[in-house]
């Protein structure tokens, strides 16, 4: 792949420390949505080095985005699902008896897990192999990795009777988001922490400040203190809370479609950079049209800030027309100059 005049590494740079360059940046959040056409199944682009690498070369060809998520990440949902069905493993990582046995804990260091030190090495593939992109990894945000663990029923009930262990149980799933914030940041390789049980979809605003926030706080401090950067990521309506996530420091924040852009920049305009925020669901159900004219819709509200970065509000879906993900980005590359 040849060097690009203005590379979407530069472009992202950019909008981290607001400076305008030729058009805002373009963040897809995508999975395995061209691993047909590259030739395997999408358990073969979750599980396997190669079909993972192979797929997003394709995208890459076939999308001009800006940004790019590394593959073979095993923190993902469909992932750990199709790890775990390899392995004849049960599908739920829900831990029995966890009370008993969290505090006999002791953190796991990123390249002590066999599943994530595979994943640092494809975020070390794709540094080598995408120099022109600015590479970012997903990474499990602590309270939806204390949900997986505990069980969400668990957890809510915990949330009145057992709040001592639900905040060793975040201190836990914290201390482990960080250790693989660092590792990734170490490569040279953005964190992107999605944690979509923390939105206002299934907690309260107050249950979010009493058992999230502080934690989300411990994270950010921890990236800064070595000077890296960290974009958070919570799924849903998550506007109650926009002045407590823009408090927190982060360096860019994504929202969902179900959150108000327009309310996010009204509170955090010049404060972060903003990332989002088109329904996902009609890259599925929509036409070319409607996905050209909600990208004019997001730039018009952005008003040319140069801390915006425009693309879906979650991961599209994999049912999408690739068609309507082309004409997505053509229309952000178009009317985004």
């Amino acid at each position: 792949m040849g060097k690009k005049s203005i590379t979407g590494k530069e472009r992202m740079q950019a909008a981290f420390k607001g400076e305008k360059l030729d058009r805002h940046p373009v963040l897809l959040i995508l999975g395995g949505h061209y691993a047909q056409k590259a030739g395997y199944t999408l358990e073969q682009f979750l599980t396997q080095p190669e079909a993972a690498l192979e797929t997003v070369k394709l995208t890459c060809e076939e999308l001009d985005s800006d940004a790019l998520f590394v593959p073979l990440n095993p923190l993902m949902p469909d992932a750990q699902e199709a790890f775990r069905k390899l392995m004849g493993k049960p599908l739920s990582i829900k831990k029995e008896n966890i009370k008993e046995k969290l505090p006999k804990w002791t953190v796991r260091q990123p390249r002590e897990d066999p599943l994530f030190s595979a994943h640092l090495d494809m975020c070390e593939k794709c540094l080598e192999v995408f120099p022109d992109y600015h590479i970012v990894t997903m990474i499990g945000g602590p309270w939806s990795f204390a949900l997986e663990l505990r069980g969400a029923n668990e957890a809510m009930v915990d949330i009145y009777e057992d709040k001592p262990f639900l905040h060793d149980l975040m201190t836990y799933t914290t201390d482990t988001v960080i250790a693989r914030c660092l590792a990734a940041l170490e490569l040279g390789v953005f964190p992107f922490i999605g944690d979509p049980s923390a939105g206002m979809s299934l907690i309260s605003p107050d249950v979010y400040r009493e058992h999230a926030l502080s934690y989300h706080q411990k994270i950010v401090d921890a990236v800064h203190e070595i000077g890296g950067r960290i974009a958070f990521h919570i799924c849903g309506y998550v506007d109650p809370i926009f002045e407590d996530l823009i408090g927190l420091g982060v360096d860019a924040l994504s929202i969902d479609a179900p959150s108000s852009l327009e309310k996010l920049f009204e509170v955090g305009r010049g404060k972060t950079t903003i990332i989002g925020n088109v329904e996902p669901i009609l890259f599925v159900e929509g036409t070319a049209d409607q996905l050209q004219q909600e990208a004019k819709k997001c730039l018009d509200i952005a008003q040319g800030d140069a801390r915006y970065v425009i693309g879906p509000g979650c991961q599209i879906p994999l049912q999408a027309n690739l068609d309507n993900i082309r004409a997505f980005t053509q229309a952000c590359h178009s009317y985004g100059v």
